[in-house]
């Protein structure tokens, strides 16, 4: 009984932290705005942040496996929850930008390894048969802290609280999630897969591995880019309020969380491959056609549509390629995981670029192009063939 307990409240801590970097991701696009104003920054200073934060987040998600092979899993997150909690409050007294891109480069390392680490704790605390449903409902309450964090923080935002206070307050709440993870107690947790550098070496020769990790690249940078750059290009572009543009992020995350539960219901009876394919091109749709806009209701309408797109390519994506290499399955886990991370650092700051020379609204050609290439590679990458891949059911192909 007080095994069952324990795991119980350690499975909400898990949530609990998955709740907190969604808000903490989904924060900055809304800061944006106030950052610019408060250090007269551009479009590219702006994207820079981005990419900063995508670098740490990289870096540090290819070390968190080694990490945790040589400390184990909860003294890692004990000590980069610390770490995320540190910078969080230090990127609220920043003084000038070049102690921003410092701080949020250490922000991206900390929630990088704080996710992946509450991930595969989740996973050591469910049993073999709910691990699925298990990892589906922390994505949930993600979508939940993506949802609540735009609206709150810009709702903040339009009784004039400055940046700094919402950060000092965002650090305090991490400080508690920090505290939380001390005192709990967890249960026995089997010991980990540890990731082989011989299984990334056969992996990366592997020219179908690769263009699926292109394809976790190109979507995971184009979805960070889009919701990212979401709250200025309403804001600035289409002229909608501080509370508007927070809610916009919020409809986008909202329409993705549903989506992806029902999704997750009917998954069994869906060609992977195929659905992977129609959603890419459906968001490639929506992002020009937002581009495009003239009118809030129909900004509003391709928001949803976009969050509905984007729903199921990322885990289908990842689902795949550990469907396809089950062999090599911890290691298909991380690369993949880092792939989209080095997406991040390209595609939002190249949109930033493309926003300070050309405008907003052109920058967002940019994730419409690429999330499109994701259906094309996906008319080529099962054409391809692989020594290291394994036979597939039907419904990937």
């Amino acid at each position: 009984m007080n095994n069952a307990k324990t795991k119980k409240r350690s499975v909400a801590l898990c949530y609990a932290v998955n709740f907190l970097i969604a808000v903490i991701l989904t924060s900055i696009g809304p800061s944006l705005p106030r950052l610019a104003e408060y250090f007269d920054l551009n479009y590219a200073d702006l994207g820079l942040l981005f990419t900063f934060e995508a670098i740490g987040f990289t870096a540090f998600t290819f070390l968190s496996g080694i990490i945790a092979d040589h400390i184990g899993k909860k003294r890692t997150m004990m000590l980069f929850l610390i770490m995320l909690t540190v910078s969080v409050f230090l990127w609220a007294f920043s003084l000038n930008y070049s102690f921003l891109n410092i701080m949020i480069l250490v922000m991206g390392g900390g929630i990088g390894i704080v996710e992946t680490m509450s991930n595969a704790l989740l996973s050591d605390l469910s049993e073999e048969g709910e691990k699925t449903y298990q990892i589906n409902i922390m994505q949930c309450f993600f979508g939940l802290g993506a949802i609540a964090g735009p609206i709150l923080i810009g709702l903040v935002y339009s009784y004039g609280v400055s940046w700094r206070s919402v950060y000092l307050f965002l650090g305090f709440a991490f400080a508690a999630a920090t505290v939380w993870f001390f005192i709990n107690r967890f249960p026995p947790l089997p010991t980990a897969e540890k990731i082989n550098l011989g299984d990334m070496k056969t992996l990366l020769a592997d020219r179908k591995f690769l263009l699926i990790c292109l394809s976790m690249l190109i979507y995971t940078g184009s979805e960070v880019g889009s919701w990212g750059w979401m709250a200025e290009f309403t804001e600035s572009v289409m002229y909608f309020s501080v509370v508007e543009s927070g809610a916009a992020v919020a409809v986008f995350w909202t329409a993705m969380t549903v989506t992806r539960l029902i999704l997750a219901r009917e998954l069994h009876r869906i060609n992977m491959r195929k659905l992977i394919m129609g959603l890419s091109v459906s968001a490639g749709v929506m992002s020009a056609l937002m581009g495009a806009a003239d009118s809030k209701a129909f900004v509003w309408a391709v928001i949803a549509l976009l969050g509905v797109a984007c729903s199921g390519i990322w885990a289908n994506v990842l689902a795949y390629g550990a469907e396809n290499y089950k062999k090599y399955s911890g290691t298909v886990f991380a690369t993949l995981i880092a792939s989209g991370g080095v997406g991040n650092t390209l595609v939002p700051g190249l949109m930033g670029l493309s926003g300070e020379r050309f405008g907003l609204r052109w920058s967002l050609s940019i994730p419409a192009v690429l999330f499109c290439m994701i259906a094309v590679l996906f008319v080529i990458i099962p054409r391809l063939k692989s020594p290291a891949a394994e036979t597939v059911e039907t419904r990937l192909k």
